[in-house]
């Protein structure tokens, strides 16, 4: 952008004033905004790496009512913004909690409206990739669907998405890297709303058994919606209903659950991509053949064998609250300026800074028979109430875990739950440590936050795979951002390539700050494209939030 075009930005975003900010994570910030009277609208400023314009540009032709309408787009230096129409309602979630679940007919009612919104999604070849209860919004003339933040155009030439997001208990397995998500994805998801909003439970541990239990019982969920949702969330693709139009249909008696792969007229089909046709190099869960996860079957080399999809497995062992933020290879980690202290178990929130304010963390005891232990986590709060924290997580065993979480829960002075979260890792090799960061939390401060390491399960434990790339992170340090804040620049280094191209071409880097003590008081994630081995390349990392005082920094990647 020249001078001209960031002044005109500038100006554009100086006109709107801010009412609240409705979020805040590593996709960027959403604010509730208005203009010279007008309004209010939605702003959702995205880091430029992660905007996907092209889906904002084609949402902004398309006419569907329950679909956001875009006000307006403009380019700020290190952003992209989208202006909306604000649309007043209560979200599902919102909803079941005060009105408990709901009845038959209007669970119907609002799927089908679903449908429609994400029917004329994929007319457009786009794939929204986190329908979820939060995602809908009930307003007066019926079911929204909102934010498309991680929303991605289908590519014929893709096996599977490059990144692996989505609402856990609510993503379709395909969206856990082994397969390209399409419109039958949406399709499940939807299936799944549809499933909480006639149990009232949600689809995800702990929850998970209760739901299973209460979509047995003939009477909370009729056999026929049964039927309806067991076709809609079928874990090979090609089960399912092939169009949001398909389960539409269903809903209102017209069609029933069958075979039939033909799209709805209207929508486009965005049918199953071929398979993987380099089984051996994916860090998929291994079976013990050594076997792959695949969109529908696994493949042994030299085709002698081939077994039933491990999807099913892969799909507990992610099963858990929040938002899924899924890697597929790990990197060693790198640091700048300050040495790592792993053997620290806890660290602490400093008060000090800009609105910042901090408390003990208690990092749970390791069952003896899980390799995994966090070694060392902190946390702060910024000035809008959100918690800032971040986590090394070890591996003492012999062998790597895949797919690695721990639990993050904030706790009031009486012990009280004030969140609860799962973050998912991609891999830990055995004998090393891994660091991450995030969000958590909606305004109040907790007392303690406790990082607890999740049980892997037995199949993503195994002998290592000679995927993983290293890098080497050099020149680390906080610049302003021009906008009363400050971001974290310096070089990243491959210094050794993955053994697949298939993980992706980006980098997750994490930035920790320590106080005087060496405790953890904030981390900071963001993402860079991945050099070539034996290449340099500058990256940026958003500081998110108020900082809080702090003595040193370092920095960590890991393959995304």
């Amino acid at each position: 952008m020249n001078d001209q075009q960031v002044m005109h930005a500038m100006n554009i975003d100086d006109a709107y004033h801010v009412e609240r900010t409705l979020a805040s994570g590593m996709g960027g910030v959403t604010e509730l905004v208005t203009l010279d009277g007008s309004g209010p609208f939605v702003r959702k400023r995205i880091p430029s790496k992660l905007a996907r314009r092209g889906v904002w540009v084609m949402l902004a032709e398309c006419a569907c009512p329950r679909l956001p309408h875009v006000e307006a787009t403009y380019e700020m230096p290190d952003e992209f913004v989208v202006v909306c129409d604000y649309v007043p309602g209560q979200n599902l979630e919102e909803l079941v909690r005060s009105s408990g679940r709901m009845g038959e007919k209007d669970a119907r009612q609002i799927v089908s409206q679903l449908c429609e919104a994400a029917g004329a999604l994929h007319a457009h070849n786009i794939v929204h990739r986190d329908i979820s209860p939060r995602n809908v919004i009930v307003a007066a003339d019926g079911a929204h669907l909102i934010d498309l933040g991680i929303a991605r155009f289908r590519s014929e030439d893709a096996t599977h998405d490059t990144t692996q997001l989505g609402t856990v208990g609510f993503a379709s397995p395909e969206q856990h890297g082994f397969a390209q998500t399409d419109a039958r994805s949406d399709v499940y998801s939807i299936g799944r709303v549809l499933g909480y909003l006639l149990t009232g439970v949600m689809p995800e541990v702990p929850d998970a058994a209760d739901y299973e239990r209460a979509l047995s019982d003939e009477g909370v969920v009729s056999p026929r919606m049964r039927a309806v949702i067991d076709r809609a969330c079928a874990l090979e693709p090609s089960a399912r209903f092939q169009s949001a139009a398909e389960l539409a249909d269903a809903l209102s008696g017209k069609g029933e659950p069958s075979s039939s792969s033909a799209p709805t007229s209207g929508e486009k089909n965005l049918g199953a991509p071929p398979a993987p046709v380099s089984p051996v190099t994916s860090p998929a869960p291994r079976a013990a053949s050594g076997g792959r996860g695949g969109a529908s079957l696994v493949r042994v080399v030299g085709g002698l064998v081939v077994l039933l999809a491990l999807l099913a497995g892969i799909v507990l062992v992610l099963q858990g609250t929040g938002v899924l933020e899924m890697v597929l290879g790990a990197g060693d980690t790198a640091q700048s300026s300050q040495p790592a202290q792993p053997d620290r178990s806890t660290g602490q929130g400093d008060a000090a800074g800009a609105g910042a304010t901090g408390g003990s963390v208690t990092d749970a005891p390791v069952p003896v028979e899980n390799p995994l232990e966090v070694v060392e986590s902190g946390w702060s709060v910024d000035g809008q109430g959100f918690v800032h924290y971040a986590f090394g997580l070890r591996n003492n065993g012999d062998l790597q875990v895949l797919y690695p979480g721990v639990t993050v829960t904030g706790r009031d002075a009486s012990g009280g739950v004030l969140f609860s979260q799962e973050q998912i890792l991609s891999v830990v090799p055995a004998g090393q440590t891994v660091y991450f960061s995030s969000l958590a939390g909606s305004g109040s401060v907790p007392e303690t936050v406790e990082v607890t390491p999740i049980q892997p399960e037995d199949y993503n434990v195994g002998p290592e795979a000679d995927t993983a790339a290293t890098f080497t992170i050099s020149g680390l340090r906080a610049v302003s951002n021009g906008f009363g804040g400050y971001n974290f620049v310096g070089e990243i280094t491959t210094d050794k390539a993955a053994g697949a191209d298939d993980f992706g071409s980006q980098v997750a880097i994490t930035v920790i700050l320590r106080d005087e003590s060496g405790a953890i008081v904030y981390g900071s994630t963001d993402f860079a494209s991945r050099p070539d081995a034996g290449q340099t390349a500058a990256f940026e990392v958003m500081a998110m939030g108020d900082l809080p005082a702090y003595a040193s920094m370092e920095a960590y990647a890991l393959q995304w």
